[in-house]
């Protein structure tokens, strides 16, 4: 099976929103044996949308769209789709009451508007959305397959995943797949698929490396004429990855950074609290963004940029939260050029275990407080874990 995906929305072409519906859709796609042909951003104009739509069906077996089913004038997939099938959209009855009833479940009368939401073609399948005022669409036009689901993110990936989906499933080819995602820490993407070498070039399993804002992950999806073959497959890809990639694996799971941080405290009955100056807060704020890391991190603080000895930090962060350890990072940079800042970050852990790093760094400056934020935690993941040496006097770790 062919595809296209049509991310739909002027805020897309103008820059506004980043399209991470289309990253994931072509996730999907690969993860399904689907031949993905093109992915395509349209603003809301339906000449140019409907243009893009014929040009799409005419290719490929299935258009995965996103975007344009609101209630404005400017959403117009529905009507773009219908031009394409050269049919009249109405309002379905029992669609309207939906609608009606997610406004009412809420307490709120739904807008006239909305009662575009409930259109409806003969072509057309209704997928419901149980977070989201808009259904989606599932089309068959002259044995092609257009879906139509809403920008929305979270309201997107369920639709995807429980109405169009398996919908789609008969059609898709009869081959297994089987996929896995390995989260990196304190290793860039390049250096990630030079120690993955030759398994990046390989076509089944599929190796691909993506640096995302928690770490580089690995993705690896297997395929095979029956599920266990898959399974096969993957189980001796994932033993080769992970001897090349050791102690850079920080899961293989769903969970979040912060989450397996947490937890590798928890195990070992560590508490914490964290001072930091010139990073924002984010590394705190990366911890406790979870809702339980209450139990785990006992406080934390955000100071301006100034201080300079990160030991002194974690020091006061111990004494002033009564933890077993205490972190502090110190940002230590100076303008540059072109908005640019230069200069050290530095980390320490005082307390049950003792470290202290630094990393030189030359960027923006919320780069470096992004950058100072994911250094700290593979320092806390490397300490708890005893991935380096239990008393650390000082060490520079040069940053990309």
């Amino acid at each position: 099976m062919r595809a296209y995906i049509l991310s739909i929305g002027s805020e897309l072409i103008h820059g506004a929103l980043t399209d991470t519906n289309a990253t994931f859709l072509a996730q999907e796609a690969i993860a399904q044996g689907i031949e993905l042909l093109h992915v395509v951003q349209i603003g809301d104009d339906l000449e140019r949308l409907t243009r893009s739509l014929e040009l799409a069906v005419s290719d490929a077996d299935l258009v995965i769209c996103t975007g344009g089913i609101g209630p404005t004038d400017d959403d117009l997939t529905r009507e773009a789709i219908s031009a394409l099938a050269d049919e009249t959209p109405e309002v379905e009855a029992g669609l309207l009451e939906t609608v009606r009833a997610f406004f009412g479940q809420r307490g709120l009368e739904m807008p006239e508007r909305n009662a575009k939401q409930a259109w409806l073609i003969p072509s057309a399948e209704p997928l419901p959305n149980p977070v989201g005022t808009a259904p989606g669409w599932f089309v068959r036009i002259d044995g092609k397959v257009v879906v139509a689901m809403p920008g929305v993110p979270r309201e997107m990936y369920r639709m995807w995943r429980e109405q169009a989906l398996p919908r789609l499933a008969p059609m898709l080819p009869l081959r297994a797949y089987r996929s896995a995602n390995l989260r990196t820490l304190g290793i860039g993407e390049s250096a990630v698929a030079e120690r993955l070498g030759d398994l990046t070039k390989a076509t089944n399993p599929y190796v691909g490396t993506y640096a995302k804002d928690d770490g580089v992950h690995v993705r690896i999806t297997a395929s095979g004429a029956t599920d266990d073959a898959a399974a096969s497959l993957l189980r001796d890809a994932l033993v080769e990855i992970r001897e090349r990639l050791a102690t850079t694996v920080y899961t293989e799971d769903e969970r979040s950074l912060a989450a397996v941080l947490l937890d590798h405290l928890r195990v070992t009955g560590l508490t914490l609290g964290i001072i930091e100056s010139g990073s924002g807060g984010q590394f705190a704020g990366l911890l406790l963004g979870e809702p339980d890391a209450g139990d785990v991190v006992l406080g934390a603080a955000a100071l301006p940029r100034g201080a300079s000895n990160a030991a002194d930090l974690a020091a006061d962060a111990r004494t002033r939260f009564g933890t077993d350890l205490g972190f502090g990072i110190a940002v230590d940079a100076t303008p540059a050029a072109q908005g640019l800042f230069e200069g050290v970050v530095r980390f320490a852990l005082a307390g049950r275990i003792e470290r202290i790093e630094e990393i030189p760094l030359r960027a923006t400056w919320a780069e470096i407080q992004r950058r100072a934020a994911m250094h700290a935690a593979d320092l806390l993941r490397r300490a708890v874990l005893g991935h380096d040496d239990p008393v650390v006097e000082s060490a520079t770790i040069r940053g990309n």
